[in-house]
């Protein structure tokens, strides 16, 4: 069951939320601003990326403990898996990762106003869960991203889970990760909820406490095995979590 939403709502949390909100767009046009001036436009990306994960991270007084830091610089390209417990997850990653990488996304952030613009010029992947044959053609630019050098962050439950136990994996970046042969790293998010709780809107300074998995390689991983790869991964969520 989902904890209950903290008390204590203080006039600072609802300025730390808005600054935080407020760091999207000012990522966005910096990005913008970046490919305005060089056209180039990954290091206009990563001008983005690198501008919500350090001024959203401390505009809503978040601090991360991080173990395995090292797992997030070497190998390169990867696939990054987060296990997606708050709204605010998209900052830790921009954060952790700060540059030269991608994400996949649910289709329905596309039609954010806020979100959706900023995502697509991160070069965002929208995949409609509905549609798993849309689903399938969505992902096929993520392939792509990594062969061409970029890394790949996915949440595999696909959605926010219900409490602190991590949810059922889908196969998506399994999937990619199979078919470009790069690694999976692991990001095992402990207590994202401390700062935004599910159906919550305000957040609150916390301190995340995150460990980065050692990498996975997958170059001996066959198809008619992958669903137990997939579960192996998993477990290793459920045993850090419960550490």
């Amino acid at each position: 069951m989902e904890p209950p939403v903290r008390r204590g709502l203080r006039p600072s949390h609802v300025l730390r939320t808005l600054l935080a909100l407020g760091v999207i767009p000012t990522g966005l046009a910096a990005g913008l601003a970046t490919l305005f001036v060089n056209r180039d436009r990954r290091r206009a990306v990563n001008r983005t990326l690198a501008h919500w994960g350090s001024l959203g991270t401390r505009a809503a007084g978040i601090r991360l403990e991080v173990v395995g830091r090292e797992h997030l610089e070497r190998p390169r390209p990867a696939v990054f898996l987060i296990n997606h417990q708050s709204g605010v997850d998209p900052i830790l990653i921009c954060a952790l990762l700060r540059r030269d990488f991608t994400a996949v996304a649910k289709r329905e952030i596309r039609r954010n106003p806020l979100l959706g613009p900023a995502f697509a010029f991160a070069g965002v992947a929208f995949v409609d869960r509905a549609d798993r044959a849309q689903a399938i053609h969505a992902l096929a630019p993520a392939v792509d991203a990594l062969a061409s050098g970029l890394s790949l962050a996915v949440a595999p439950e696909g959605t926010r889970s219900s409490g602190a136990a991590v949810g059922p994996f889908k196969k998506g970046a399994f999937c990619i990760a199979l078919a470009a042969r790069a690694p999976i790293v692991p990001i095992v998010i402990h207590n994202a909820r401390d700062v935004l709780p599910r159906r919550a809107w305000i957040m609150r300074p916390a301190t995340v406490r995150v460990a980065v998995l050692p990498p996975i390689p997958t170059h001996a991983w066959k198809l008619e095995r992958l669903d137990d790869e997939i579960e192996a991964v998993r477990e290793l969520y459920r045993r850090t979590l419960s550490a």
